[in-house]
C-alpha cells in the first residue's frame, strides 16, 4: 500500500499535466468569411494544423501555449492560449488581409504622373518639325536656315534623350513583402543547411523574423548580405525560444 500511494504522489504531476491538454477546435474568419489554407503553429509542442476550406482546424493545446496564425495573404497573429479559450466549443480567430496591393496601385498612379518637361525639350521638338517642312524652290534670302539654332536642338535632343534614361534608371522599385524577398532570394537549402533548421520550422522562424520591426526596412532597401546577416541574428535567437 505504501509503493501505491509513493508511486501515485510521483506520477500525478505527469497525469495533470497530460490531461491539461485539450484539442482545441477553431475557425479562421476574414470580413465574416471563412479563411482556407490558414496555417496555425503550436510553438510550445511543435504541432500544426491547417484550415480546411470552411476555415475550421482542430490543434492539441494547453494553458499557456502560443499559437502562431500563418497565411501569406492575411496579417500573421499570435494567440496565447487561455483555459476560457479551450472551455469553448469553436475558438473564432479573424484576420485582416494584407494591403499590399492597395500600395502597389498607389505606387503606380505616382510613378505616371512624374513628367517633367523642360523649355529646351519643347524647343528641339519644334525646330526638328521646322527642319523637316517643306522649303520653298530657288529662294535665298542671305541667311543660314536657322543659324546657330541647330546647336540649340541638339542639346536640347540630348538632353530630352538623357532624361529619358535617367528617368528610368532612377523609377524606384514597389516595396516588396518580407516573406516574398525571402522566397525569391533564399531556398530551402538555405534554411536547412546554413541555419541549421528543420524543414517544419522554416515557415515558423519567417514568422518569427517578420514581427522584428527591422524586417521591412530591410526587405525595401534589397541588400542581401543585409538581410541574411539579419536572419543568421535571428536564428540564434529563435533558437534559444522554450518550445
Amino acid at each position: 500500500m505504501a509503493k501505491i500511494t509513493y508511486w501515485f504522489f510521483i506520477l500525478f504531476p505527469f497525469l495533470g499535466f497530460a490531461q491539461s491538454e485539450k484539442l482545441l477546435h477553431g475557425k479562421v474568419l476574414s470580413e465574416g468569411k471563412s479563411i482556407s489554407n490558414v496555417d496555425i503553429v503550436n510553438t510550445n509542442s511543435k504541432k500544426s494544423s491547417t484550415t480546411d476550406s470552411n476555415g475550421n482546424f482542430s490543434i492539441l493545446a494547453k494553458t499557456g501555449d502560443e499559437l502562431f496564425i500563418i497565411s501569406k495573404e492575411y496579417v500573421d497573429r499570435k494567440i496565447v492560449v487561455t483555459q476560457e479559450q479551450l472551455d469553448q466549443t469553436k475558438l473564432l480567430i479573424y484576420l485582416e488581409e494584407k494591403p499590399i496591393a492597395l500600395e502597389d496601385v498607389e505606387i503606380l498612379k505616382k510613378s505616371s504622373l512624374k513628367i517633367e518637361v523642360k523649355q529646351s525639350d519643347i524647343d528641339a521638338i519644334k525646330l526638328a518639325k521646322q527642319a523637316n517642312a517643306l522649303k520653298v524652290q530657288n529662294v535665298y534670302d542671305g541667311t543660314i536656315e536657322n543659324g546657330i539654332d541647330f546647336v540649340r536642338m541638339a542639346k536640347g535632343l540630348r538632353n530630352l534623350f538623357k532624361n529619358k534614361d535617367r528617368e528610368k534608371r532612377e523609377k524606384s522599385l514597389p516595396p516588396i513583402p518580407f516573406k516574398d524577398y525571402l522566397d525569391l532570394n533564399f531556398d530551402t537549402a538555405f534554411y536547412t543547411q546554413k541555419l541549421k533548421l528543420k524543414p517544419e520550422e522554416i515557415e515558423l522562424f519567417i514568422a518569427y523574423c517578420e514581427v522584428d520591426s527591422r524586417a521591412k526596412s530591410l526587405a525595401e532597401q534589397r541588400d542581401l548580405l543585409e538581410m541574411a546577416d539579419f536572419l543568421f541574428e535571428k536564428n540564434e535567437a529563435f533558437k534559444k525560444l522554450e518550445r
